[in-house]
């Protein structure tokens, strides 16, 4: 009987050592398949090369996959913000009050930008149209208005060559100041007064009693309408113009 015993005992040991030893063998096999699949992956995060067929290279560039020969037509254009393209042209699904807002966020000096804005804005509006667009588009239009005198001034400098500029403000300006457009004088008298006295150092220096070059007034409109401060020196560009040519 103890024989018997004694040899159930060393089955029973047989069978689970069997079972133990199959069992780690298992979980060996699972982390050796577990450990290639994840080396796997994490090379594919470091391939910089791939060859999607026989006639095609890609590498890793420094903003993504490039390949050579490439399936993608690529722009040398180079953009210019000055520029006005055609592929850019939203005239028919834009308002005049957005062209507005365009052309008051236009940079100073950059008069590409508000002429093609302002063109839509109002510059080919009536006077009544101008008022009423200035009731809805408010600031941004006045603030385009300002900008586009800068325009007309250039156009006009380089037609005329004028070397002078003085402002002329009822409103708001004063005979006393330097009669720029942030201090502009008070009446077109003490403009007239700075023409005669350019003339007449003109004639001191031998050059005749002519202006060597015109000197160019801005007068501000007396048309204080609506949407527009009129005593705002600088941000205002309503002005008619008086150029001395003698």
């Amino acid at each position: 009987a103890r024989d018997a015993m004694a040899r159930r005992r060393a089955t029973a040991t047989r069978t689970a050592t069997r079972a133990l030893v199959a069992a780690l063998a298992a979980l060996a096999l699972e982390a050796t398949t577990t450990r290639a699949t994840t080396a796997a992956e994490e090379a594919s995060f470091y391939r910089t090369t791939y060859s999607p067929n026989d006639a095609t290279t890609c590498e890793v560039g420094p903003y993504g996959w490039f390949c050579e020969p490439s399936n993608i037509e690529y722009s040398t254009q180079i953009w210019d913000p000055n520029t006005a393209y055609e592929a850019d042209d939203v005239t028919a699904s834009t308002s005049e009050c957005a062209y507005c807002g365009i052309c008051a966020t236009c940079e100073t000096g950059n008069l590409t930008c508000v002429r093609n804005a302002a063109a839509v804005c109002y510059e080919s509006c009536t006077d009544d149209e101008v008022r009423a667009r200035l009731a809805t588009c408010d600031v941004e239009m006045e603030t385009c208005m300002s900008l586009y005198h800068d325009v007309v001034r250039y156009d006009l400098r380089e037609s005329v060559g004028y070397a002078y500029e003085f402002y002329v403000n009822e409103f708001n300006g004063s005979d006393a100041w330097l009669g720029t457009r942030s201090e502009p004088w008070k009446t077109l008298a003490r403009a007239e007064r700075r023409v005669r006295f350019i003339r007449t150092v003109t004639e001191a220096s031998g050059l005749g009693k002519e202006l060597s070059a015109p000197i160019q007034v801005w007068i501000r409109d007396l048309k204080a309408d609506g949407g527009l401060d009129a005593k705002n020196n600088t941000h205002n560009g309503r002005y008619s113009g008086k150029t001395y040519l003698k």
